[in-house]
């Protein structure tokens, strides 16, 4: 069990040293590429193993460079390995990820047994190769801090993070790739040192959450396609109404401008209405890729609150809504973050419906949570939570309704924890239960 604390690495395995401070600040800039993998102790687990793995890494890396005469800055001594006595080699052949060593025109000097695997390449085929053959669009923004003086030996000291590009393999098929740079300290040439992780498994389950959640979504709509056909059958029975009127008003003589005018007004209003039941409906419906923007919750609630309308009043519930006017936005995806609150409000009419509740009521606040979140809170008046279920209402196919498939919370809980919420439930002191959740008002890095 490796245990990480401020300055060094310990470990209760005797094969593993004491890591120097300095090299443990190396670390600390290395950005582990697994870092949003997994939840609870095993991600910590992770990030401890590829924080001492990135520590001997940079340790070691130091060593490169410096036992090279004046000779070895030819190019074409970069295309061989250190000297068999440098660990830096051996490091990189420990690490289970693909490491590529690149100097300042791209060229790769160094590769790992797992980059021969990932790309299909032997050795001798990556050692001289452009990286850029491997990785597209590597050398945009991360080389470019490589173009120094060589003379002076220093290179640029901040890491270039990680993100999500498509790389290519030998046989020319691309996948989806982490990447993250960084620079190579303490040489007589510049280098970046660039770990790429294979995404496709991710990638796959984000596709499959995407068409899940999709699914839900449509088979929500379907369920409220009655209320959704009254509040469209509004405005259109109220358009009929005023061109009928205007008709009217048309064939006297003289015509009454000023009542066509209002009744043309009225025309233009009830339009405007039902392009608006439309429009939510269609994004509802939408499918594709996440779209993360900076948007306002008040807008997303809003949006929600007026498609449920109809169905509120069939049920006989109020909505009552307190949100704070000075919200900040969020960055997250409208769609899906809609399709939380749509569930979250369903859920609530559904208990409360189900029960026979006299007085049928959801609050949904808005306000600021502390710092860099904000919080939304659905209160309803519904029988409350058994406790037995609480720990259980996030789980996929857990319903306690009759007719329930158990993933429209399972969802929900999906897409907060993609946009880096938290979202939990709990009973109110006085009748029915509040589900909160939460959304930072800044992108995940």
């Amino acid at each position: 069990m490796t245990v990480v604390h401020a300055g060094v690495v310990s470990s209760s395995d005797s094969s593993v040293t004491t890591v120097p401070p300095p090299a443990f600040n190396e670390a600390q800039r290395f950005d582990p590429p697994l870092r949003k993998t997994q939840q609870g102790g095993r991600r910590k687990r992770i990030r401890a193993y590829l924080m001492l793995s990135a520590a001997r890494l940079m340790q070691y890396t130091s060593r490169l460079g410096t036992r090279r005469n004046g000779e070895d800055a030819r190019p074409e001594s970069l295309k061989k390995l250190p000297n068999d006595d440098d660990p830096f080699p051996s490091t990189l052949e420990l690490l289970p990820f693909a490491i590529l060593v690149t100097n300042r025109h791209g060229e790769i000097v160094q590769a790992n047994a797992a980059s021969e695997k990932l790309f299909g390449y032997n050795r001798d085929e990556l050692i001289g190769a452009s990286a850029e053959a491997l990785v597209p669009g590597l050398r945009d923004g991360a080389h470019t801090a490589l173009q120094i003086d060589t003379a002076s030996g220093h290179a640029p000291g901040a890491a270039h993070g990680s993100r999500d590009v498509f790389a290519r393999r030998k046989e020319g098929t691309e996948f989806p790739a982490e990447i993250t740079t960084n620079p190579l300290t303490s040489h007589r040439e510049a280098l970046m040192l660039t770990v790429v992780i294979d995404r496709t498994e991710r990638h796959e389950l984000q596709r499959n959450r995407q068409d899940l959640a999709h699914l839900t979504r449509v088979s929500t709509l379907g369920e409220l396609a009655g209320s959704l056909a009254h509040e469209l059958n509004q405005p259109l029975t109220a358009m009929l109404s005023n061109a009928q009127a205007a008709q009217r008003f048309m064939a006297m003589d003289p015509i009454d401008l000023d009542e066509v005018r209002e009744i043309l007004h009225d025309l233009v209003a009830d339009n405007r209405r039902a392009s608006e039941v439309i429009r939510r409906i269609r994004a509802l419906l939408k499918k594709g890729e996440l779209e993360a923007a900076p948007l306002s919750l008040a807008d997303v609630i809003g949006d929600v609150v007026l498609l449920l309308h109809s169905d509120a009043i069939v049920r006989g519930v109020r909505v009552f809504l307190n949100i704070d006017p000075g919200l900040p936005p969020v960055h997250g995806d409208r769609v899906q973050l809609q399709q939380v609150v749509l569930n979250l409000l369903l859920n609530a009419f559904d208990a409360m419906e189900s029960h026979g509740v006299p007085d049928r009521e959801v609050v949904i606040e808005a306000s600021v949570k502390d710092e860099g979140s904000v919080r939304v809170a659905v209160r309803d008046r519904g029988p409350g939570l058994a406790d037995d279920i609480v720990e259980k209402l996030f789980t996929p196919f857990f319903t306690s309704k009759r007719d329930g498939l158990g993933l429209g919370l399972s969802i929900s809980r999906t897409i907060v924890d993609m946009h880096g919420g938290r979202i939990w439930a709990e009973n109110n002191a006085d009748a029915g239960a509040t589900f909160h959740f939460t959304l930072p008002t800044e992108p995940l890095r």
